[in-house]
């Protein structure tokens, strides 16, 4: 049992409660303290073995207009923004920017594009030039007309140095685009990109003309209230929003709230009526009452990933070893408690052209140790490992993995890194020699490899610099033909299968609880509440 927590919860204390556990793994690093109580205190790996979870049904009536819902998130301090060119930085705030702004496209369940501010997409024969015809008499929050000319504007925002969005139109030729009146935007690429409506889908479209987003003014379905950052914030329903009947809600509040337990007592309390991000432990054995899991297998998935330019890991021969001492089944079961699948060292199981024929990389301690006594560590290897309690279970597979590192002779000490600071690239992100990262949201193997393995992408956890990568990534996004992509593609996972710095070992399954009484939130394979439109469907069951 711990003790009381103070949160953001309108400043009331919320109790952990007695049945509080070590927190488990994934989206957001938990706490190093709890990872230690799960893995250390006899709990066998036999007990934590894939079991079905039982789900409370949800709500069986109509919806219900109005009502306030409660969002409990992991909260990002003074880092909390409603600038859709944040959303990178913490779910929070994709999920606030997803309230208030709409993309041009979105991604369904079913991984299909769907229309939202664009009703139709087509391209020339060489998928060279995209048309998107837009949809006519929405208007912004300030009662102005949404038009060609701010989609425009948008294009060439994300393309601003340090922009977060930036990789959705790396292959957008800005200086052609065009208009073809006020409800046609002509958007001409560098290279051929059959996909690339995909890279649309996660980029909210703002105002012309747009900079400070303290007092955001969107399409979307709710507008901006208020935002105390680290504490909370709201907003209300767009009376004049074009989805006929949307949104439901009246309100909608994202309370701000770093720590697990107390989030999910905010949820079985009834002070809060969504819990984003729930923690494996809490998954498995903590949900009771009048609540229900979501639960949505996915893209998402969580890495330890070593930096290619920095001693041991320059040597080839060190990555491959560590790439043999990971036990990923393991890993699966006691660190996601079995919300997962085996990864096989490449992001993007679940997208387009992911290679699914390479062979699953196993554990092999004696390859292993022969190529770190090649490489000048015959005598054993000590290595720092940063974590951090942003994602859920990466702690608990920290330590893990240095109790499966010792068999091999290898020492590993585990170095917390404070939640806040971990994905800041301002502080600790991309400096960190040997880490753990969670990708999701991605919609295309081009966004990954742009944003993570090209020279000069802006999220190279690996600092990965190779010509040849480029050129295959480039050749991969621009092959003319579905079959031509699909081998540019094959080349370029291979390469980084072999020598690669990422150990993709687990895809993640999405987990969110919600009270009985909602409904409306349907699990998406891409990211946590069915963002980003998921929360525009949500309701109160009458």
């Amino acid at each position: 049992m711990t003790g009381p927590v103070t949160t953001a919860l309108s400043g009331t204390t919320l109790l952990s409660g007695r049945s509080a556990r070590p927190a488990s793994r994934r989206t957001v690093l938990r706490g190093a303290a709890a990872a230690g109580m799960l893995l250390a205190g006899g709990v066998p790996l036999s007990a934590c073995g894939r079991q079905p979870v039982a789900a409370s049904a949800g709500p069986t009536g109509p919806p219900r207009r109005g009502g306030r819902l409660r969002v409990g998130m992991v909260g990002a301090g003074k880092g909390e923004s409603f600038d859709p060119s944040l959303g990178a930085n913490a779910l929070i705030n994709t999920a606030m920017s997803c309230a208030v702004f709409d993309p041009l496209l979105t991604m369904g369940p079913d991984g299909r594009l769907r229309p939202m501010l664009a009703t139709s997409w087509t391209s020339d024969s060489t998928a060279s030039v995209w048309t998107f015809r837009l949809r006519k008499g929405v208007t912004w929050h300030d009662g102005k007309d949404f038009t060609a000319a701010d989609v425009q504007y948008t294009l060439n925002w994300m393309a601003k140095p340090g922009n977060g969005l930036a990789l959705n139109v790396a292959d957008v030729d800005l200086d052609k685009v065009s208009t073809a009146g006020p409800y046609t935007i002509v958007i001409p690429l560098k290279n051929p990109n059959l996909l690339f409506p995909y890279s649309l889908a996660t980029g909210s479209i703002v105002q012309r003309g747009a900079e400070d987003f303290t007092r955001p003014v969107g399409t979307g379905p709710f507008t901006f209230v208020s935002l105390d950052p680290g504490q909370q914030a709201v907003c209300k329903r767009n009376p004049a929003y074009w989805d006929p009947g949307k949104p439901y809600l009246d309100e909608l509040v994202f309370l701000s709230v770093k720590d697990d337990f107390a989030r999910l007592n905010a949820l079985l309390s009834g002070q809060t009526d969504v819990m984003a991000q729930v923690p494996f432990t809490q998954a498995k054995s903590q949900l009771v009452g009048d609540v229900r899991l979501i639960r949505s297998p996915g893209v998402t998935a969580q890495a330890f990933y070593m930096a290619t330019d920095k001693p041991p890991f320059d040597d080839v021969r060190v990555r491959r070893a560590i790439r043999l001492i990971v036990d990923r089944e393991q890993l699966v079961d006691v660190c996601l408690l079995g919300f997962g699948t085996v990864g096989n060292d490449l992001y993007g199981k679940g997208l387009t052209y992911y290679d699914g024929t390479l062979p699953q990389r196993t554990r092999d301690l004696a390859k292993a140790k022969a190529l770190l006594a090649e490489a000048g560590h015959g005598r054993g290897l000590p290595l720092k490992l940063q974590t951090s309690s942003v994602v859920p279970g990466m702690v608990e597979a920290a330590t893990l993995f240095q109790q499966q590192a010792k068999d091999a002779g290898v020492d590993v000490t585990i170095s917390p890194v404070d939640p806040t600071s971990y994905f800041d690239p301002t502080r600790d992100y991309l400096k960190m020699p040997f880490a753990q990262t969670l990708w999701q949201g991605m919609t295309t193997l081009g966004d990954v490899y742009n944003a993570s393995l090209v020279s000069k992408g802006p999220y190279n956890e690996t600092h990965w610099s190779d010509r040849r990568t480029d050129e295959l990534v480039a050749t991969a996004v621009a092959s003319p033909d579905a079959a031509a992509a699909r081998a540019a593609w094959a080349a370029v996972q291979r390469q980084q299968y072999d020598s690669g710095g990422y150990v993709w070992w687990g895809n993640v399954d999405n987990l969110d609880a919600v009270s009985n009484r909602v409904g409306g939130l349907t699990p998406n394979r891409y990211q946590n509440l069915g963002l980003p439109t998921g929360l525009n469907e949500a309701y109160f069951a009458s």
